[in-house]
């Protein structure tokens, strides 16, 4: 071929790239203006739009109380699921200002914003293509799951910012002890703020140093980051007196649920179709083709080890948050991909279109199904303001599953998890045979039990047959407010 024809092809190919990145970034675009949109209407709500934001502020608060997690004194009956990074960094927040989700909500915000941008230069570090860079750091915001999430004072987005910055950091500099030490500390960070963190990203970070640096830098991180994560694990252990471990895992390890992993596999295969073929293709492909090779020993392990922290899906009371690293793994693996067609600019530019209309098609989802879970209750907020107003005006004490998330708003804390305790309880590691009789002799006089008409069966997810057996014998119905019945104690005397 003339020069002259591999110059004009070579525009040709060019022109297609960018139309294909103008229609990516036309989709990505709306995407995240819906999240921002999202966001911001949640950061504006007081109140909690999920189960599990009420614990986590009223462990934010006890901390600015001096009072420590992680007990193992019973009452109160309550359990904190997670290490303690997202509670301290609200915690200056709490105690400046007072209790309050928005803390939370904005620092998911920010978190998934600088976990796109950490993705898009990971990128760029294993692949030199900024095309694929683009690609990994826009995608991540359009995810259903992520969108959905991302709106809620939670711990996840914080452990994944942290996760991303860290592998990055791992990657950048892959036979350096010092990025080694700061790629452990945040990948520690990450770990101490959900513990699930300790499997991908520190996976794929040691594969791949060890695969472009040698196993003396590999080796190096890894005993940085393990005795980092040990070391801290061991003063926590003893500190608490064995409540640690109590709390983090042997109240962790509920019961599993093999049709939630079908129900997931399902939505996910349907909503991420294209992504996951793409996935397949560079696991297989990207291992026979050497010139690919340095992406995929990053790439390969941190989506494996995504998809083995999604599976744990299947635990009962799980949620979209166990997708998370799955995502991440996703929008790295879609931008391998995307340098690894190499010259071929008209496959590059077929496959970004490909992906933005991957994108519009999770935007759908996000539309559908997702969006109505958050917009639905802040369109309840006149009957939340009422519900608001029974729980602070009340002088006797209040259990709740859902609306105990307004104890700590009043400055009342929470004594009772019914999700939590009644796991345990069927797991035979706490006996509920003293609440049953402090509930049935008036201890708890007041009960609120969340009944969705999205979910009308939840209560009997949320507590125990015999709970619900002594409410509904020693308790009345009261009254009922934002799909919140609201039970009293009915004093024999």
């Amino acid at each position: 071929m003339k020069p002259s024809h591999r110059t004009f092809f070579g525009w040709i190919g060019i022109i297609l790239v960018a139309i294909a990145l103008i229609a990516l970034l036309f989709t990505a675009g709306r995407a995240l203006v819906l999240l921002f949109q999202q966001s911001i209407s949640a950061i504006s709500f007081p109140y909690q739009l999920n189960y599990g934001e009420g614990p986590l502020l009223d462990q934010t608060v006890r901390l600015t109380h001096g009072i420590s997690l992680y007990r193992l004194d019973v009452p109160p009956y309550t359990i904190e699921n997670y290490p303690p990074v997202f509670m301290l960094a609200q915690a200056p927040w709490v105690s400046a200002f007072g209790p309050s989700y928005y803390y939370g909500r904005i620092t998911s915000l920010i978190s998934i914003l600088v976990s796109a941008l950490f993705l898009g230069l990971t990128a760029h570090t294993i692949t030199r293509s900024r095309v694929a860079a683009l690609v990994s750091a826009v995608l991540l915001p359009a995810f259903p799951y992520v969108f959905h999430w991302s709106a809620l004072a939670r711990i996840d987005s914080l452990a994944l910012a942290f996760s991303l910055v860290g592998l990055w950091i791992a990657v950048r500099w892959p036979k350096s002890t010092w990025a080694a030490f700061w790629a452990a500390l945040m990948l520690g960070l990450a770990v101490y703020t959900r513990q699930t963190y300790l499997l991908a990203a520190p996976l794929a970070a040691f594969t791949y140093r060890w695969a472009v640096g040698g196993a003396t830098p590999a080796f190096k991180f890894a005993v940085m980051l393990g005795g980092l994560v040990v070391g801290l694990f061991a003063v926590l252990l003893v500190a608490t007196e064995g409540g640690f471990w109590f709390h983090l895992v042997t109240a962790n390890v509920n019961a599993l649920d093999g049709s939630l992993i079908s129900i997931y596999a399902d939505e996910v295969a349907r909503a991420l179709t294209v992504l996951l073929v793409m996935a397949l293709i560079y696991l297989l492909g990207g291992w026979i083709n050497a010139r690919s090779r340095r992406a995929w020993w990053l790439v390969a392990p941190y989506l494996l080890g995504g998809l083995a922290v999604a599976l744990t899906i299947a635990k009962i009371g799980s949620d979209v948050n166990y997708l998370y690293e799955l995502c991440a793994a996703l929008c790295l693996t879609a931008g391998a991909f995307i340098a690894w067609c190499g010259r071929l600019s008209a496959v590059r530019a077929a496959a970004i279109v490909i992906i933005a209309v991957q994108v519009a098609a999770m935007q759908d989802i996000s539309e559908q199904k997702y969006a109505p879970i958050i917009s639905e209750r802040i369109d309840r907020r006149p009957e939340m303001d009422s519900l608001l107003q029974l729980v602070n005006d009340e002088t006797r004490t209040i259990i709740a599953d859902e609306a105990m998330g307004l104890l700590p708003l009043v400055g009342k804390p929470i004594l009772f998890q019914p999700f939590e305790m009644s796991q345990l309880a069927a797991a035979g590691l706490w006996d509920e045979t003293d609440f049953l009789t402090q509930l049935a002799q008036g201890s708890y006089p007041v009960v609120l039990i969340y009944n969705p008409y999205r979910n009308p069966n939840l209560r009997f997810e949320r507590w125990t047959p015999a709970m619900l057996s002594v409410i509904n014998s020693s308790h009345r119905l009261a009254t009922q407010r934002a799909e919140t019945s609201v039970y009293w104690y009915n004093d024999p005397r």
